[in-house]
């Protein structure tokens, strides 16, 4: 263990001596920034961050954890006059080497300009001396070093920490750019983190307030009897409690002194103005929060009328509801087709791939192409997506078919003649292939079980990619031709099957029809004593087999 640490001791001081002395003029440059792991390696041992890899925003996670720790307990020790220094010690410590370290990482993280990442050591570095490094570097001033002097501590030394306090905005901002939240629901996360921490430092400025008035402070101000003389929580509940009432408007003070009357108009104003701002703003993102309800209901209201007023069969009116209420559920009020218009074609091209590549790559009339990455992205361009309500037909036997299916969501059945289920198709499957290439009937109906999301690729579009694609096309037909005869033969084998059934059929009615008659003529020959002539009451051998059994 010992070796372990010297060795990486080693290593970590080779890279703080490259990382300066690059800072200090020296030359050097980045290979790369991987966007996956987070870090850049460089000619000189040192690395940098990208801004927005997972390893530097973990870090942001853990510096806005700290700053918001500090944010309560700064002011919660100035308000209320904490002087027991010794408690805090450690963990004024550690957070004050998190937000020092905070600044050695800000000088190692690289940043954009207009869409290009500036990598470059000494641009990151003139950045951010230009911007945030005046104020990150005075909010970790040791100023505790005044009570050595003085000999006395006092809170208000640890103030300066709450210079932090501004990069909350900066957090707030790079987490809308990387998560996939929708950005109402974190402006209301900010809207209601503003109130928490205004009370909270109103809270603590009011007792603050108690403490300087003393003994003069009135019941009338305060709202609590002996609030000196009551616990820590106790006096940190009240001073909350009065903060939030006094802000909202529904707190009855009565100030007696000029110092209490000023705060109290402090707090009414801040409190009138804040409140006024998020209430209106927290109304409009509830709102928006519901959009795609609201447009739903909307586009329905429309759907509606229109075919009351053209007088549509009330089923089928029943059909279109359903049909609309499953995209909204499935698409969340998005027209699927619709939702990636407005990227560029390069990023269209991209999520379409991603999305289908595999399922092409899964059937075996593209096996030979599924590492052709320009062939399966032509594919994936022409494919279209379609919905399919339950119980309808999506091909039909006997129909001459001129598209592929690939279900992305849903269950398909394939039905026999006698609307027997035979196989059931699932996420993933694919029908139809051998349409692409032969005009070719169906041999089997396949009907929806549920709702389906599909997407089909026309005979037509298949033939544009195919004359693209010279080589991988004389692979295709070879493979198309083998599938198609073998599923020729297996009709072929079907029909003679079923042909056998019947010839066989047609020769047992035969064989019963020769009995019959010969049963008859033994009846009828006077000659034949062995067979009594038949009671009136018995029915004629004849009729002994029911007509429809011998059909």
């Amino acid at each position: 263990p010992i070796s372990t640490v010297s060795v990486l001791y080693c290593q970590g001081t080779m890279k703080l001596k490259s990382f300066f002395s690059s800072c200090c003029g020296g030359e050097s440059s980045v290979e790369a920034v991987n966007p996956t792991e987070g870090t850049a390696r460089k000619k000189g041992e040192s690395f940098l961050f990208a801004q927005e890899d997972v390893l530097r925003n973990r870090w942001d996670i853990l510096i806005f954890c700290t700053v918001v720790f500090i944010c309560i307990v700064v002011p919660l020790r100035l308000g209320f006059l904490i002087k027991e220094w010794q408690l805090w010690l450690p963990v004024d410590i550690a957070s004050d080497l998190l937000l020092a370290l905070d600044i050695v990482v800000c000088t190692m993280t690289t940043f954009e300009v207009d869409g290009e990442v500036i990598k470059d050591r000494n641009t990151i570095l003139h950045h951010y001396l230009r911007g945030w490094f005046a104020a990150d570097l005075l909010s970790v001033f040791p100023f505790e070093f005044i009570a050595l002097v003085t000999k006395k501590y006092h809170p208000a030394y640890r103030a300066n920490r709450l210079i932090r306090m501004g990069r909350l905005t900066y957090y707030f901002s790079q987490w809308e750019k990387v998560t996939s939240l929708k950005p109402s629901v974190i402006r209301i996360f900010k809207s209601t983190f503003v109130i928490l921490f205004l009370a909270h430092f109103i809270g603590c400025a009011f007792f603050l307030v108690i403490l300087i008035e003393g003994d003069t402070a009135k019941v009338d101000f305060t709202g609590t009897e002996d609030i000196l003389n009551r616990s820590l929580g106790s006096k940190y509940i009240r001073a909350f409690y009065w903060s939030f009432v006094t802000m909202t408007g529904y707190n009855n003070t009565n100030p007696h002194t000029q110092l209490e009357t000023l705060f109290s108009i402090f707090v009414t104003m801040v409190g009138i103005s804040l409140f006024a701002t998020i209430i209106g703003t927290v109304g409009s993102l509830v709102t928006n929060l519901d959009s795609s309800a609201l447009y739903f209901r909307q586009k329905m209201d429309g759907i509606n009328d229109y075919m009351k007023y053209k007088r549509i069969p009330q089923d089928l009116q029943n059909e279109v509801r359903n049909y609309y209420t499953y995209l909204w559920k499935s698409g969340k009020g998005l027209d699927k087709n619709k939702v990636l218009d407005d990227l560029p074609p390069y990023l269209k091209n991209k999520m379409s791939v991603i999305l289908n590549s595999e399922i092409i790559k899964k059937v075996p009339l593209f096996q030979q192409c599924k590492d052709d990455t320009e062939f399966i992205n032509e594919i994936v361009k022409c494919l279209k997506p379609r919905v399919c309500l339950p119980n309808s037909f999506v091909v039909r036997k006997g129909e001459v078919g001129t598209e592929m299916f690939f279900i992305s969501r849903g269950e398909l059945n394939v039905v026999s003649d006698d609307d027997k289920v035979v196989f059931t198709l699932k996420d993933g499957g694919f029908f139809g292939e051998i349409a692409l290439l032969y005009d070719t009937k169906r041999t089997a109906s396949i009907v929806a079980r549920t709702y389906c999301d599909m997407f089909v690729l026309t005979k037509e579009d298949f033939k544009k990619v195919m004359k693209k694609f010279p080589t991988q096309s004389k692979g295709i037909k070879e493979i198309a031709k083998e599938r198609f005869q073998s599923i020729v033969d297996a009709e072929r084998q079907r029909e003679q099957a079923a042909d056998d059934d019947a010839a066989g059929d047609t020769d047992a009615n035969a064989n019963a029809d020769d009995d019959t008659n010969n049963a008859s003529n033994s009846n009828n020959n006077p000659n034949n004593n062995t067979m009594l002539p038949p009671s009136n009451n018995d029915p004629p051998a004849v009729n002994t087999v029911p007509d429809e059994e011998n059909k």
